[in-house]
């Protein structure tokens, strides 16, 4: 049996799910930027969080470290607030 990562395409497959991944992050980067409320931003990247878990279910605590971290960030200073996931 051949493990996931000599199959042809897993190297592929593994960098679309990040770009995607990623791709949603700075979109909801971009929106933190453009003022979503507090509320929408929440539920926003709850969904988030779940599709990262989903994809990545072996990373999940790394989640947290990089965009849950780069989201605070993002609200201090465009919003100048600082906000805690009750997850943490």
């Amino acid at each position: 049996m051949e493990s996931k990562e000599s199959r042809p395409g897993a190297v592929g497959l593994e960098n679309f799910k990040l770009k995607e991944l990623q791709d949603k992050v700075d979109a909801l980067g971009r929106e933190i930027e453009r003022g979503v409320s507090l509320e929408d931003f929440f539920a926003q990247e709850k969904i988030l969080k779940d599709f990262a878990a989903k994809r990545f279910p072996d990373k999940v605590e790394l989640y947290g470290l990089i965009y849950r971290s780069r989201f605070k960030r993002l609200w201090e200073q465009f919003r100048n607030l600082k906000i805690e996931f009750k997850e943490e």
